[in-house]
């Protein structure tokens, strides 16, 4: 079936009917309930509708054109006193503590492990091994400290706290009072100087 085409006026026309059967309805249904301002079919009179009460306008009373009355006598077209400020009523943001610095750990001197105990480590050695003399079998080596010069064989003690554990040609060997034996250090045979 092929689809009715309808001209420009026959289309006007039939909007026109459709138009005129919607108000038909909305009329019958106003009737039926009995509203809308027209006689009911179960005997309703005309329902009278009453204006919307507006409050009495007050003269307007200016002196001097201030308009500082109250709001029903205020001119409009002239500025009042200005409002009173609302109070800030939100509390001041409190300063976030000043950050602390972490207490700084006490420094501890690097512990060496001698034979399952914790030691400090031994002081370091402050004189310079500038030399030998003697038969190779008992070496005398000589310490220099600035202007002071020591000679110790294997066993001296130096300064009271230095032990003297074997001399080399090219370095000697120190240990530490109070120290066990492990724990040593090597001297090397300082260079000359030219």
């Amino acid at each position: 079936m092929a689809p009715i085409e309808l001209k420009g006026t026959t289309r006007q026309y039939l909007l026109l009917g459709v138009l005129v059967a919607v108000a038909a309805a909305v009329a019958l249904f106003q009737l039926h309930r009995g509203g809308g301002g027209l006689a009911g079919s179960e005997g309703q009179g005309i329902v009278e509708f009453s204006p919307h009460q507006l409050p009495e306008l007050l003269p307007v009373d200016v002196p001097g054109g201030d308009g500082g009355g109250s709001g029903a006598s205020r001119n409009p077209f002239v500025y009042g006193p200005p409002p009173t400020p609302t109070p800030n009523l939100t509390p001041r943001p409190t300063r976030p503590p000043a950050p602390t610095m972490p207490p700084r750990p006490t420094p501890t001197p690097n512990m060496i492990e001698v034979n399952g105990r914790k030691l400090p480590p031994p002081p370091p050695f402050d004189r310079e091994y500038i030399g030998y003399f003697g038969p190779k079998d008992r070496l005398v080596a000589v310490f220099r400290k600035g202007k002071e010069v020591d000679v110790a064989t294997a066993g001296d003690v130096l300064a009271e706290q230095f032990v003297l554990q074997g001399v080399g040609l090219e370095s000697v060997t120190i240990g530490f009072v109070g120290y066990p034996e492990e724990v040593t250090t090597r001297v090397p045979l300082a260079q000359k100087k030219r």
